[in-house]
């Protein structure tokens, strides 16, 4: 979106109107003529409702479901004296969190679970698998006043109805669960496996250079150390690698179905892996508000007494070596080719050629509105 003009589909309509110093940005006529398969990320779910705080506000403070269950159970007597389950679901979901825009916005193909949250759809020779999974972004800074990714704000440790309970997951995705079933179902179909292309889509990623990946994808595990008087002095969140639940539940299931493309965003840079077993990774979100990627001295912030082998700070933590793109790669000072675009100012796109399965991917140096837009990258799945 452009930060300003308030309207998601007209930046996609070319009907937009914001000016950057002399250039005027009305985004480009895409939707008239292609369609629009959105996921679930971060940035679609909404925190706790709030009639004293603003959008914003909203937005950060989310909290997992179970925790306003429990406050829900403790006060249901107030609450819901005739225990009305439409009041205890909408109570539930105001005083956690709530995808209602989203779902409002976007039309989604039918499920037979019905759900919005994750789809799957046959849109030429592509079989396409939607999937939510995404945590709330909390901040990595380590400063004591900070309510983050791996500890509670000092100065709100003894009001848990401030905690923010770190990067918690909004819809699990863990073996078992019913989104996993759904997914092992539909990776069964005769949908699936008929396709030309298979390719499944999520926002969270699973290789990157971004920080993003940081901690692992699992749910976090609460901390709390006392001193000799019985006072809360920390509470903090630790994410072990083993129960990630992308690498250890998800990848295998996309490994055995021959998945040829998992494509996500997130970390606001573009990236691209290869695995062993010939499954493409391409993570395609650079359009500004860059975070960089961790490579020589950029490293992510960690705890210090946090294991290195959990919570890495250079490189991609999953393994595989981002790949060079093999077209125009941007080079660093010395003049080598770098494995990645993050930038404020260079946006990226990818197009899928069906008739030939090959991505290609161009950037477009937005300092340079009249500049030529540049492949640089292109690979066959």
């Amino acid at each position: 979106m452009i930060k300003g003009v308030g309207h998601f589909f007209p930046c996609l309509q070319g009907l937009a109107n914001y000016t950057i110093e002399d250039t005027i940005y009305r985004g480009g006529q895409l939707i008239q003529f292609a369609p629009l398969f959105p996921t679930i990320g971060n940035h679609e779910v909404m925190g706790r409702w709030s009639q004293n705080t603003g959008l914003n506000r909203q937005f950060v403070d989310a909290i997992p479901r179970n925790v306003a269950k429990n406050i829900y159970a403790e006060k249901t007597d107030i609450i819901n004296t005739n225990r009305d389950p439409n009041i205890e679901s909408d109570w539930i979901k105001d005083n956690s969190f709530n995808t209602d825009t989203y779902e409002e916005i976007f039309s989604f193909p039918q499920t037979e679970s019905n759900n919005s949250h994750y789809y799957a759809v046959t849109f030429g020779d592509i079989r396409l698998v939607v999937l939510q999974v995404t945590n709330i972004w909390r901040s990595p800074n380590l400063s004591n006043n900070v309510r983050g990714r791996y500890q509670e704000s000092e100065k709100d440790l003894e009001q848990p109805e401030k905690w923010g309970y770190g990067q918690h997951i909004f819809q699990t995705i863990e073996k078992g669960s019913e989104q996993y079933q759904w997914l092992e179902k539909e990776l069964k179909s005769q949908a699936f496996k008929q396709a030309k292309y298979k390719i499944v889509m999520f926002h969270h990623p699973v290789h990157t250079l971004g920080g993003n990946i940081v901690p692992p994808y699992t749910d976090p595990i609460q901390n709390t150390t006392y001193d000799s008087d019985g006072n809360v002095t920390e509470i903090s969140y630790h994410y072990p690698k083993e129960d990630d639940y992308i690498i250890r539940d998800i990848m295998p299931l996309l490994e055995t179905a021959k998945v040829n493309l998992v494509f996500y965003g997130h970390s606001h840079l573009w990236n691209r892996f290869l695995s062993k077993d010939g499954i493409n990774f391409l993570e395609s979100s650079n359009v500004g508000n860059s975070y960089g990627a961790h490579l020589g001295n950029n490293k992510r912030p960690i705890p210090p007494d946090y294991s290195q082998s959990n919570y890495v700070e250079i490189g991609n933590p999953n393994g595989l070596k981002a790949i060079i793109p093999n077209l125009a790669p941007l080079t660093d000072e010395n003049n080598n080719p770098l494995p990645y675009i993050a930038s404020n100012y260079i946006t990226v796109f990818s197009i899928l050629d069906t008739e030939k399965g090959i991505v290609s991917s161009y950037y477009f140096d937005t300092r340079q509105p009249n500049s030529s837009v540049i492949k640089f990258d292109e690979f066959t799945i």
